[in-house]
């Protein structure tokens, strides 16, 4: 093993847990930390310190704290992993701040644009920090908690994306997090990252066509082959198609969602989504129960779709079905999703030209010729 790396978990959700217990199974000190009131199963967690994980992968994982003070978390720490829904960035980005150190390493996973909104709170607060931000793609697992302590693996992603801000740390991020599971591959930056998180496509679409039939039976409903039929799977590779350009305004390297999919999961001769789903080597075939409030929407249309359209918006590309996703949700659930999402203003890089988000994806201080943010 390695020299011994001091890890902090900010999360204890399903892919939190999992990822603790696969860190500290390699021998590293890990710290998990819970932002909401304790529960019963916490306390019980937080006295036995052992996670397992089993399924695609099996490992035990020994806590070295179980906590819900943020101090006591995080200010020993070499690298800190945020492991929370984008909606929960601000909030847990805002006990995170004013116990950075220089030097520590911050890791978001999934990124969701998390850079850009850690680096523009950061400004606000008036913290300066030696510090590195990283985003990963996705999560590493299709994952679901079976018990308190235990987390079913169904599939650990074979490779997944990861870019650092600044760009020069990029491969020291790397080396550490393919210690603990070798899949992660470059990204040229943060930007990419996020805009190739392949839940904007896989998710609000599917949802929005479905809606009915998830009311009807939430329970049993299976969101990858209840509800994505040959022509829902076609207009998700049509929304795949804004996004995929999109990416080529900016300069970067996306991939689609389908070639993803066979990244993560698996390569066959499919040749759309809908295919892929029902194949040998699909992970969702056993994965049931849906809501038409539920994160599908909530979380991964204001959190990606929003900044896709506006980013697509900023360059000249047409968005005609990200902006009707957007549009229907927002109807659909009384809300203006634009307004509460990650629109580029809240992001801090509205004022920003296209060449600029660029640069600013690269690099910790802001462009010189951006508004202050």
């Amino acid at each position: 093993m390695k020299d011994q790396i001091k890890y902090a978990i900010l999360g204890c959700g399903n892919g939190a847990k999992a990822l603790a217990a696969q860190i500290a199974s390699k021998g590293h000190s890990v710290n998990i930390f819970e932002a909401l009131e304790p529960t019963e199963v916490f306390l019980k967690l937080q006295e036995e310190k052992v996670l397992y994980v089993k399924g695609d992968i099996c490992c035990e994982g020994k806590l070295n704290c179980v906590t819900t003070n943020i101090e006591e978390a995080v200010s020993d720490r070499d690298v800190i992993i945020v492991v929370v829904p984008a909606f929960a960035h601000e909030a847990m980005f805002k006990l995170l701040i004013p116990y950075l150190n220089d030097g520590q390493k911050i890791v978001i996973m999934p990124g969701n644009y998390g850079t850009f909104m850690l680096k523009k709170m950061m400004a606000e607060y008036g913290v300066s920090k030696d510090i590195s931000i990283t985003e990963v793609a996705s999560l590493a697992y299709a994952c679901r908690a079976t018990e308190y302590n235990t987390v079913t693996v169904y599939k650990q992603k074979r490779k997944l994306k990861l870019a650092t801000c600044p760009v020069e740390k990029n491969a020291e991020i790397l080396e550490i997090m393919n210690e603990i599971a070798d899949i992660y591959i470059p990204a040229d930056n943060v930007l990419e990252v996020s805009l190739d998180n392949f839940n904007a496509i896989l998710h609000p679409l599917p949802v929005l066509l479905n809606v009915a039939g998830i009311e009807k039976n939430s329970e049993r409903f299976r969101h990858y082959i209840d509800g994505v039929s040959p022509l829902v799977s076609k207009k998700m590779h049509e929304m795949d198609e804004e996004r995929m350009e999109i990416g080529k305004k900016y300069n970067l390297n996306l991939m689609t969602t389908l070639d993803q999919e066979k990244m993560y999961y698996g390569e066959n001769d499919c040749e759309t989504l809908y295919e892929y789903f029902n194949s040998d080597e699909s992970p969702y075939k056993d994965i049931y129960g849906q809501s038409v409030f539920g994160r599908y929407i909530t979380e991964d249309l204001p959190y990606l779709l929003v900044p896709a359209k506006q980013l697509g918006e900023k360059a000249g590309v047409k968005t005609e079905l990200l902006s009707m996703c957007i549009n229907i949700a927002s109807k659909l659930h009384d809300k203006d999703y634009i307004k509460e999402g990650y629109n580029l203003e809240r992001l801090g890089i509205a004022e920003m030209s296209k060449d600029e988000i660029i640069q600013y994806a690269s690099k910790l201080e802001k462009v010189a010729e951006a508004s202050a943010i």
